[in-house]
């Protein structure tokens, strides 16, 4: 037995180090501000909590970043943004969170949004009036015009996304097909003829001492395997009680590869008679239509792509309704739910069913078909008689076959001897044209420079044509890179366009442009190329930023026991990494990497992907993989890039797990976090609120803004938060919600023009509530919580929108494609509900108070040090 040792740490700096230089950031800020610094008692199990605000923008798409903006707009007009210090994001509220962030860099701290309008009342700021709303600015209006960011010009960008999409699927098919072309090759050098397939022997060797004529070798295994067992079971009879161990010694392991060999014997035994029924059958109906056998797996690889397209396209629909089924559920929920499960099965089984047939028919293609043509011919027309005749008499003995046939709608029989000579066909009769002349011309080139080929090859151009071929591709496969051609730099870019750009620059006219064009002159300059260490330097004018991404870890040994298939992984100013990787100064990092601001913001939104982190639907990862659904990010591994402190080389270990084949790593789930690259993706994958970073950070005061998808308002991330926070941190986070949840799903989808229509209580809140957190040691924080909710007080454009579509605010985070009614009317909620909230004039559930009707300007134990902290 082998006893399980302790994994070792990761190297890099540790979270008191790196708390410790964002604090020194922080307070670089703060002194800027005229606000006195924050003091730092240490990071571990029992220390102070830090007196310091962090605003956290959760994911859900272009519907998070719409709603963060509103609530961004109000937090400035209230003059909250000055006190907020740390600034997390995940995915759709990262977009906002990067454009607020480097925008205040570019502008020195200025906040570019929206400038106040209309009239006022009197807010809850000392004697500052507080807005009603605010109005567009140049900044608004550029990522409102980009709402639509995947297609923002229509036609033209969607026909440049399909190119593109088309491109990456030609390199994973380049990187697929080498193997499938190479297995062919081995079948076909196996049973290089159709008589083959039904012989008994093994490229060339014997296998007539076998009891069976086919799966005889899988039967041997088989055999052997049961005396192995066998042996062990004696084996483990004769050891002392105290080495019977079963978890993680070598025999079962042993004995698990084991069965996994019978399985692939058995196999791989399997395809000589699935392509020998392809010949038979061929030859019996005569136009192609091969066989009963391969007629069912076309019938089921046609049932199944469909459904692999579907669900691949409402792959996050079908996610939510399966998580959202519990025991109180309705049976049509259960059922649904059930059809979901199976259609993700046969999804999911669709791509390698066909990539096996594409493999059967380049075996067949292959093979020559050495069937005497008489008995070919007469499978292809069966006799309507058929019988024996015998004539015998003196000095005559004359035995025959009577064949009576249909022929040209007349009938005809004929005596035919009993043995008729054998006429040999090669693969012409069932091998396309295309193929045979491609392959014949390529053999008859290589002869003619004078190429010596293996005498199993040289005769056979077919077989010749598909090794060259996948010898080709698998040599051009190293060329290709994981993220050249995956969909993140499509992602990455649209999303920089939107949301990446300097205020305080207009962009260049394209060349041969107008410089004064009306469409140019609502652009700003690009801020593609900013990298994240560009937030601090020369100095900090925005909130730290925390990019949240999550780290997948599939294949994981000791991160991934709990199941959780991925670790939290943050970018920021001053650090790139996990606790599973460990921690890099940025910069380095950005140097080794050419990581910037926009590739770590496209990595915290890249929902689609082979590989969800805790989101992961298995049976879909190969197909997910192969289609090139893939936004997420190959990472070159943080414990192996050099720290900016030069330490030596020799002090960083070498990678253990070299991840060289990165498709086939996705393709199996087989995901490292000591690999030398690391696949990081969607933050919402692990933690879609961006709060947990904060509570590693012990801040006094949280403001959450949760914008993602929960039509049920069962609040599935804030649950899946105080799960985290519990076992990992020992923090105890307590909130009441329910009367946001009652409210919201009364007024989701009401249309008074209905009939028999009662309408819901209108109310002034809560959209909001004030929970509780209890740190470790005693110490406690609040936690201010901001959902995406309704309560019948909205305005005018908002209800109107709301009665029409019946999921708003918590419209699929499929639909990216936005149009401006749509992104105003999520801004304009996002506004109302921190406006009125700042205002004193929404009511809001708080911790401790149940059924009090408590406003933000009301004092209270749990409401004054939040007030305090962001007033």
């Amino acid at each position: 037995m082998r006893a399980e040792s302790s994994p070792e740490p990761p190297p890099g700096i540790r979270l008191d180090e790196i708390v410790r230089t964002e604090v020194g950031v922080i307070n670089t800020r703060r002194g800027g501000l005229g606000r006195p610094p924050l003091t730092l008692h240490g990071t571990g199990a029992g220390s102070r909590a830090l007196d310091a605000v962090g605003l956290a923008l959760s994911g859900g798409g272009i519907r998070s970043a719409a709603f963060s903006l509103g609530v961004l707009q109000s937090l400035n007009e209230h003059g909250v943004l000055k006190h907020v210090d740390y600034l997390s994001s995940v995915s759709g509220g990262g977009y906002m969170g990067s454009s607020l962030t480097a925008t205040m860099t570019k502008t020195e701290g200025g906040f570019v949004f929206g400038t106040t309008t209309g009239p006022r009342g009197a807010g809850v700021v000392g004697t500052q009036p507080a807005p009603t709303d605010v109005k567009d600015s140049g900044s608004v209006g550029h990522i409102r015009n980009y709402s639509n960011y995947l297609i923002p010009r229509g036609a033209r960008d969607l026909v440049t996304a399909v190119a593109i999409v088309v491109r990456g699927l030609v390199a994973n098919a380049a990187l697929v097909l080498p193997f499938v072309l190479l297995l062919a090759v081995i079948t076909i050098l196996g049973n290089p003829n159709r008589s083959d397939l039904t012989g008994t022997d093994f490229f060339g060797f014997s296998l007539a001492w076998l009891p069976v004529r086919y799966f005889g070798i899988t039967l041997l295994i088989t055999l052997i395997g049961l005396v192995l067992f066998l042996a062990w079971a004696v084996y483990r009879s004769l050891l002392p009680a105290a080495e019977q161990s079963e978890f993680r010694t070598w025999l079962p392991t042993l004995a698990a590869t084991y069965l996994i060999l019978i399985a692939f014997s058995f196999f791989c035994e399997l395809q000589p008679f699935v392509i020998s029924g392809m010949f038979a059958l061929a030859d019996a109906s005569g136009d192609g239509d091969h066989s009963v056998l391969t007629s069912a797996v076309k019938w089921l690889a046609t049932i199944a792509t469909p459904v692999a397209a579907v669900v691949t396209f409402f792959r996050q629909q079908l996610g939510t309704l399966l998580k959202s089924v519990d025991r109180s559920s309705g049976i049509a929920t259960k059922i649904m739910a059930l059809i979901g499960k199976a259609a993700i099965w046969v999804a999911g089984a669709a791509l390698p069913l066909l990539i096996w047939i594409a493999y059967i028919y380049l075996c067949y293609w292959g093979i020559i078909n050495d069937a005497p043509l008489a008995s070919r011919e007469a499978a292809r027309q069966p006799p309507a008689i058929q019988g024996s005749v015998q004539i015998e008499g003196p000095g005559i003995n004359l035995r025959g076959t009577l064949d009576c046939r249909k022929i040209e709608g007349r009938d005809s029989c004929a005596a035919q001897p009993a043995a008729e000579p054998a006429v040999a066909r090669g693969p012409g009769d069932h091998t396309p044209k295309w193929l045979i002349g491609t392959a014949q011309a390529l053999s008859n080139g290589l002869q003619a420079a004078g190429v010596r080929l293996p005498d199993r090859v040289a005769f056979r151009p077919v077989t010749l044509f598909y090794a060259l071929v996948g010898i080709l591709l698998f040599a051009l496969s190293y060329l290709l890179r994981p993220n050249a051609n995956s969909l993140h730099q499509l992602y990455r870019d649209r999303l920089s366009k939107a949301f990446l750009f300097d205020p305080t620059e207009l962009a260049r006219p394209r060349s041969g442009a107008r410089e004064e064009s009306q469409d140019q002159g609502r652009d700003f300059a690009p801020l593609d190329t900013m990298r994240i260490s560009e937030l601090v330097r020369p100095r900090p004018y925005a909130p730290y930023h925390l990019i949240n991404a999550a780290l997948n870890v599939q294949g994981s040994d000791y991160a991934n026991r709990r199941g959780r298939n991925a670790d939290f992984f943050l970018f920021s100013p001053c650090y790139v990494g996990s606790e599973a990787t460990g921690y890099r100064e940025t910069l380095p990092v950005e140097s080794a990497t050419s990581l910037d601001l926009a590739t770590a913001m496209a990595i915290s939104g890249a929902a689609f992907s082979s590989n969800m982190g805790a989101n992961s639907i298995r049976p879909l990862t190969p197909t997910l993989a192969i289609l090139n659904v893939r936004t997420g990010y190959w990472l070159k591994n943080p414990r192996f890039i050099e720290s900016s402190t030069h330490e030596r080389r020799s002090s960083i270990r070498a990678p253990e797990r070299a991840t060289k084949w990165y498709l086939w790593s996705e393709i199996t789930g087989r995901l490292y976090e000591d690999s030398d690259y690391v696949y990081i993706t969607d933050g919402g994958h692990i933690e879609n609120l961006g709060i947990y970073e904060l509570l590693r950070r012990r801040c006094r005061v949280i403001v959450a803004v949760d914008a993602e998808a929960d039509p049920a308002m069962r609040f599935p991330s804030f649950i899946a938060l105080q799960r985290y926070a519990r076992i990992d941190l020992g923090v105890r986070i307590t909130m009441p919600w329910d009367e946001i949840r009652k409210s919201t799903r009364a007024w989701m989808g009401f249309d008074p023009s209905r009939p028999n229509a009662t309408p819901p209580t209108q109310s002034h809140g809560p959209h909001t509530a004030i929970g509780t957190i209890e740190y470790d040691g005693g110490e406690i924080g609040w936690l201010l919580y901001i959902k995406s909710s309704l309560t019948g007080d909205e305005n005018d454009y908002v209800r109107d929108y709301a009665r029409r579509y019946d999921q708003f605010p918590h419209e699929t985070t499929g639909d990216q494609f936005f149009s401006e009614e749509q992104f105003e009317v999520y801004r304009a909620l996002g506004f109302h509900i921190a406006n009125r909230l700042l205002n004193g004039d929404d009511t809001l559930q708080v911790v401790g108070t149940a059924g009090a009707q408590l406003h933000f300007r009301d004092t209270h134990p749990n409401i004054d040090p939040v007030r305090n902290a962001l007033i």
